[in-house]
């Protein structure tokens, strides 16, 4: 028994082959255009989810690495002025180390004490460097000026504290991992103040003895006088000198200047024996911004291991993504052109066959 085809039944089929060529002819043809292999996710639901977190990952590791280049770069910035401030300190170093032999007349000291207050005012511009908008050594205060010189010839410390754990400032190099790329002015530099301050905000002096003895101010206005024990401080006021308040290259260039303008002033002795201790505070403090370095020195290494890994981790997942997802263009051209031909020949075909009347078959 022969199966019989009404004429609508093979116009249908005729169509849908049309229609089917078609649909395959336009999908290779957005391969082509776009250089994908897929154009929508149901073209393969699960390669098109492994691209989507592929995708992800790559623009994880392109944010991560413009990361690590920025933070790269400030440390970069950080060892160099670290690197002058060493320089700078080394050289007022050996002037003091000179200046305590007691061989240099008052023309020589007051020629030194310009030179040293000249290389404070140096120390202050480094600890004082911009870059990318923020200041380097403010701690957390990046957009606060980190120094200031008061009139006084104090010199102020404006930003977050090295004791406080919120100066740190930290940027994230890979997943999950973070490493601190700033330190603080006090820490590396330190500072001076001529008129030291307790905990909370009292004067401090010292005696006659060297005892230190706290200002008071009661809320009447009330000035009282007493040692740290809380004994009363029977002595007269006029002999209490105000206690200083220093620590690292600015407390000792600062000390090292008024130190020589005590000797300028007459008073050789304790000029000297000021001078003669600054010269373990010099010490100090080159030990101190020598550690910082090199600790920074150790971060900005790990950041190039960090960098070789990311640029491995983004070629595999390019190179993984390509396979994905990109299209081998002599074969999609093939592909194309015999989609095209399978395409005009069903439109022959439907053609040729719509053409067809009664006459055909008598």
């Amino acid at each position: 028994m022969v199966d019989r085809i009404s004429t609508s039944g093979r116009y249908d089929r005729l169509i849908a082959d049309v229609q089917q060529n078609l649909l395959n002819y336009n999908r290779l043809t957005q391969q082509l255009a776009s250089g994908n292999k897929l154009t929508s996710i149901s073209d393969d639901p699960i390669a098109a989810v492994n691209i989507l977190n592929t995708g992800r990952q790559l623009g994880q590791i392109e944010t991560f690495s413009a990361n690590v280049e920025l933070a790269m770069s400030e440390l970069s910035t950080l060892d160099d002025l670290m690197t002058l401030a060493t320089g700078y300190l080394s050289s007022a170093w050996d002037k003091a180390v000179q200046a305590n032999n007691q061989t240099y007349g008052n023309t020589s000291l007051e020629a030194l004490k310009v030179e040293i207050d000249e290389i404070t005012k140096t120390m202050v511009d480094l600890a004082n460097t911009e870059y990318n908008n923020n200041y380097i050594f403010g701690g957390a205060n990046t957009k606060l000026v980190p120094y200031t010189i008061a009139e006084n010839g104090d010199i102020i410390y404006n930003g977050t504290t090295y004791d406080n754990p919120d100066y740190i400032r930290q940027t994230e190099v890979s997943d999950g991992v973070f490493e601190v790329i700033n330190t603080t002015g006090d820490k590396v530099f330190g500072y001076y103040k001529a008129q030291g301050q307790d905990a909370d905000g009292n004067n401090l002096f010292t005696d006659a003895d060297g005892q230190t003895v706290v200002e008071k101010i009661a809320d009447d206005g009330t000035v009282t006088y007493e040692y740290e024990d809380g004994t009363a401080y029977q002595g007269d006021t006029a002999d209490l000198t105000a206690k200083e308040d220093y620590a690292g290259v600015m407390g000792a260039l600062k000390k090292l200047s008024n130190s020589i303008q005590k000797i300028l002033d007459g008073n050789s002795e304790e000029g000297y024996a000021e001078m003669n201790a600054t010269l373990d505070m010099f010490a100090d403090s080159l030990n101190t911004i020598t550690t910082e370095q090199t600790k920074f020195g150790g971060v900005y290494n790990r950041l190039e291991m960090t960098t070789s890994t990311l640029d491995t981790n983004n070629t595999n997942l390019t190179s993984y993504l390509s396979e994905l997802n990109d299209i081998d263009l002599a074969s999609a051209v093939t592909e194309w052109m015999q989609a095209q031909y399978a395409y005009q020949a069903s439109l022959q075909v439907t053609s040729a066959s719509m053409n067809m009347s009664l006459l055909n078959y008598l």
